[in-house]
């Protein structure tokens, strides 16, 4: 694996990094190699000399010259690279000190290739200061043995110090943003090269794990175990934690990491060792002794042939069996047509990109070039990156890949999601004019006012008025309304599906979430489902041949109909085209999009809503927030709406806490000191599953302590989904002992039965998966079976220990519709006696639950809420923890859903609240968007003189409060409103 850290202090790592390693102590501060053009250019090869290394950390170059001032100067990165164990053994233990070889070689690859893709400066080009390639690094390599419990680990320190050479000469700072983001794929890079080198060793490859990384065969996962001192201290601190995801290991890592000491007798540590790997059986001479005798290097069609698991080695018999295997179609549109006629490196290439291009489209629809070289060499096919890149070129030629453009030009998208884009926009503009109108134009305003009045005791703003009176009165059938968080979009509605249930027509609410379908039914009254309910049920008409049965008989019954979509941003473009295609089949007379499009996305590709405003859909706009009621929530949310993050930052000031280590704690203890209608008003939020897990935990231990809670408890071990994409499932690799699988119905090729299965065994290697059903039977199946091109209808999950007490505040995270249990609803334990859990729902439905009920599996405790399960909810007030660590969750749009839940208070709790402030600044968030990425989203229709020339808000700050309000039909302006 590769980890990377900023070197904090020249002075110490000049000493560190020389002195920790295995070569004698004459040797010690000459055992680092100069590496990289920077390097060469500066006269420095060979060996590492200590003051030269500490100067040029200070940024004092061996020419004279200073990068910065020595005192302010930045030293530079460290670029770990670690072996996995079973390699340092067979190495560090063994003696076989070729592998040490083949990974340094393989490091320096890497190392090469970043120099090449990833260095850069800032400097000035034609008057403004850009970040410029410059192709050169200085880096010092360090190798040492040992980890932090002086156990067996071979690692390589890549010291890359903070000075490039500009291409106009001159020697500026570098610019490392490529360095720390690209870190995954060197880590796959480095993999990949490595196997090449240990298999010509005569090695053959075991058990694969994630960014590349793959174990040595004949060494499996108890024997590595037995050396992992480390490993086991984080696996003990993750126990103790409510979830298992990628940050809880990151956080234990950190919480149980000690200080390196230094090894006082090295060849005792061997000895012992050597000592240990007999005691545990640990035969490494004999694997040595095998490998050597294996001699050469599998041939390339042998390598593909382990790959395929397949007995041939023969050109065109092994490229049909490997597409056998991987479930392929020979139109596959990412396989090239002739790969019966290809070499083994080209076959390769092209399966793992192929690959990767499946896995990376159901999430985005477009993703950075880098991304589709990590998926790649993340499948474990024996292929390198100058392959891929070299198949990556060839998809752009063809037009299946289509490189991004402007800001986008390291971004791709594929002709797929163009096309689906494209589609979504012709079905919106074939709905232009074929709506229904359910008032005139003339009359909805003054209507809809006076229904809001006197059923409501409401008076709509002007942006309310206007996107009722566009919902109401459009003649076109597909239209979107923006409105800002806390914009009031309920209150609209409501009389809007009055009149429109007053003219005759009936209304249905769609949502994504079934608590956001239960808050759209007690807000507005319209009788709401699912958007994925409402799609299943008319799975029939979706196709080229809609069934001629159906589709007569869902006219008639939504024939007319207006249909609302809330939350509208969260739907992905494979959802939207459906209903908008449905839509027009079905003759509805309205189907309206609410949301906004600044706020969270769907979970898979697309950002439709948006894209679908810029292409000048008949959108109203609703620009004012009216849930804010606080002065600090109202300029914060203000602030954030717009992007401003300082401006939201400083507005919280004052309510900002820093806890450093331990926000979870600081939010439990605030909320706990409460009293109990301050609770009831107070929500926790946190940044992500993680957090939101740690302040479940405190929460319920602090209320244990107040014997708030209890007395009487029950253990459950409940099931956890483990997130994964269709492609991902169809990698053994990806699926572990005790896992559970759930087949929602029969699979073409895996022959599983439909319900839940237990996973018992798995074998990387020959790709299969062995799993017992209900029925107590074991059956083995190989996912790679599982047709690449459709949805799986697998979901494995992870199980998890919980204890829920009397009075525990819980959620579903599953729905059992029969009994009115819904997935995201809350519920309150009334009681537990004999193993029978008496709950309430939040819609009032009382249930007992036997101990073997399937619900009581799929629960989670209901303290804090993440963003998503937050979108569309509301509370007085809040307290939201945020720890910059949690990266890929701290964006402008969580933030954004964070802060606009609120009306009166928000405290906010960090970890560092400058920290914080910077990343949100970084890290807009967002999903990506073909027609964005390709060139530009094209407008359809007549253009509208509301919006011709100008910003349509989608995905921007939408318009202020002080000025016009447009309502646009896609055709011309309806009016304009002064507010």
């Amino acid at each position: 694996m590769l980890s990377v850290a900023t070197v904090r202090s020249a002075k110490g790592a000049a000493g560190y990094f020389a002195a920790d390693n295995y070569y004698s102590p004459g040797e010690a501060e000459t055992s680092g190699e100069w590496f990289g053009k920077g390097a060469e250019a500066l006269g420095l090869t060979g060996a590492v000399d200590k003051e030269t290394f500490e100067a040029l950390l200070k940024g004092s170059l061996p020419d004279g010259s200073q990068v910065g001032t020595p005192e302010r100067h930045r030293a530079g990165i460290d670029l770990t690279f670690s072996l996995p164990k079973s390699w340092s053994l067979l190495a560090l233990v063994g003696g076989d000190r070729r592998i040490l070889h083949a990974y340094r070689a393989a490091v320096k690859e890497t190392l090469g290739w970043a120099e090449r893709n990833a260095a850069e400066t800032r400097m000035e080009v034609k008057g403004k200061e850009k970040v410029v390639a410059t192709g050169n690094l200085i880096v010092a390599l360090f190798e040492h043995d040992t980890s932090r419990e002086q156990e067996p680990q071979a690692h390589l320190h890549a010291i890359v110090a903070n000075a490039t050479q500009g291409p106009d000469g001159k020697w500026r700072a570098l610019h490392n943003d490529k360095l720390w983001s690209l870190n995954t794929l060197f880590n796959a890079l480095t993999m990949a090269s490595f196997r090449d080198k240990v298999e010509a060793l005569g090695y053959a490859v075991g058990d694969r794990g994630k960014h590349g990384n793959f174990e040595a065969e004949g060494i499996g996962r108890n024997l590595i175990m037995a050396f992992s001192t480390r490993r086991q201290q984080i696996l003990a601190k993750v126990a103790e934690m409510a979830q298992k995801t990628p940050e809880a290991f990151a956080a234990a890592t950190l919480m149980t990491r000690s200080r390196k000491a230094p090894v006082a007798d090295r060849e005792a540590l061997y000895d012992g060792w050597r000592e240990s790997a007999r005691a545990v059986g640990l035969d490494l001479p004999e694997l040595i002794e095998q490998a050597r005798a294996r001699g050469a290097a599998p041939s390339p069609w042998e390598r593909l042939a382990q790959a395929a698991g397949a007995a041939t080695t023969r050109g065109r018999e092994l490229v049909s069996a490997l597409a056998d295997r991987l479930g392929l179609a020979r139109s596959d549109p990412y396989l090239p047509r002739n790969i019966g006629a290809k070499g083994p490196a080209e076959v390769a290439a092209a399966h793992a990109v192929a690959s990767a291009l499946r896995h990376l489209e159901q999430r985005e629809a477009a993703f950075k070039t880098t991304d589709i070289y990590k998926a790649a060499l993340d499948t474990g096919l024996p292929t390198k990156i100058d392959q891929i890149k070299v198949r990556v070129a060839a998809l752009a030629r063809a037009g299946q890949l289509v490189p991004g453009t402007g800001r986008a030009e390291d971004m791709m998208t594929t002709a797929q999601g163009l096309a689906v884009e494209r589609r979504i926009l012709s079905a919106v503009d074939a709905g232009r004019g074929a709506g229904a109108s359910f008032l005139p134009l003339g009359d909805a305003g003054a209507t809809l006012r006076d229904n809001a009045q006197t059923n409501s005791g409401i008076m709509l703003n002007p942006g309310q008025e206007a996107a009722g009176v566009l919902l109401l009165s459009s003649t076109d059938r597909i239209i979107a309304v923006q409105g800002v968080a806390g914009a009031g979009k309920s209150s609209m509605l409501a009389p809007a599906a009055r009149l429109i249930e007053e003219s005759g027509k009936k209304v249905l609410g769609l949502a994504v979430q079934n608590t956001l379908v239960q808050m759209l039914e007690r807000e507005t009254g319209i009788r709401s489902m699912t958007v994925a309910r409402f799609l299943r049920a008319n799975a029939p008409l979706l196709g080229e041949r809609p069934d001629p049965g159906a589709l007569t008989g869902a006219r008639a019954t939504f024939g007319g109909t207006a249909i609302l979509v809330d939350e509208a941003s969260m739907l992905s473009n494979a959802d939207q085209l459906k209903l908008v295609e449905l839509a027009n089949l079905l003759g509805v007379g309205r189907m309206a999009f609410v949301g906004d499009a600044r706020q969270l996305g769907a979970v898979d590709a697309g950002k439709p809503f948006s894209v679908m405003q810029q292409a000048g859909a008949a959108t109203a706009h609703m620009p004012q927030n009216i849930r804010a009621r606080g002065e600090a929530v109202k300029a914060a949310a203000a602030a954030a709406q717009i992007g401003n993050v300082e401006k939201a930052m400083t507005a919280l000031e004052p309510f900002t806490v820093e806890a450093p280590g331990r926000g979870a704690e600081e939010a439990a203890e605030r909320w706990l000191a409460l009293g109990p209608d301050e609770r009831s008003r107070t929500a926790i939020y946190a940044s992500g599953r993680r957090l939101r897990g740690d302040i479940n935990r405190a929460v319920q231990e602090g209320l244990l302590a107040r014997r708030e809670i209890g007395p009487a408890s029950l253990d459950l071990t409940v099931l956890e989904r483990v997130n994964l994409t269709n492609e991902e499932l169809r990698y053994a690799q990806n699926y572990a002992p005790g896992m559970v699988l759930d087949v929602a119905e029969r699979s073409d090729g895996v022959r599983l039965a439909k319900g839940r299965a237990e996973v018992v065994a798995v074998d990387p290697t020959a790709g299969t998966v062995r799993v017992r059903g209900a029925d107590a039977k074991e059956r083995t199946f190989r996912p790679d079976r599982l047709r690449p091109t459709r949805d799986t209808g697998l979901q494995l999950y992870e199980r998890k220990d919980l204890t829920i007490h009397e009075r525990d505040r819980i959620r579903w995270t599953a729905s059992d519709h029969k009994r009115g249990l819904f997935n995201a609803d809350r519920a309150q334990i009334v009681g537990i006696d004999s193993g029978v859990v008496s709950i309430e729902t939040s819609l009032g439905v009382k249930l007992d639950l036997k101990r073997d009920d399937p619900m009581l599996q799929r629960l989670d405790l209901a303290y804090a809420l993440n963003a998503h399960m937050a979108q569309g909810l509301t509370s007085d007030a809040g307290i939201a923890v945020m720890e910059t660590r949690d990266t890929k969750l701290i964006n402008q749009q969580t933030f954004l859903v964070t802060v606009t839940r609120l009306r009166d208070t928000l405290t906010l709790i960090v970890d560092r609240a400058g920290g914080l402030q910077r990343q949100l600044v970084r890290n807009a968030g967002g999903k990506t968007s073909s027609l964005e990425t390709a060139g530009g989203i094209p407008r359809t229709g007549a253009p509208s003189a509301a919006n011709e020339g100008k910003d349509t808000g989608a995905d921007k700050p939408t318009t202020s409060p002080e000025k016009a309000l447009d309502i646009d039909t896609g055709r011309g302006k309806i009016f304009e409103i002064g507010i």
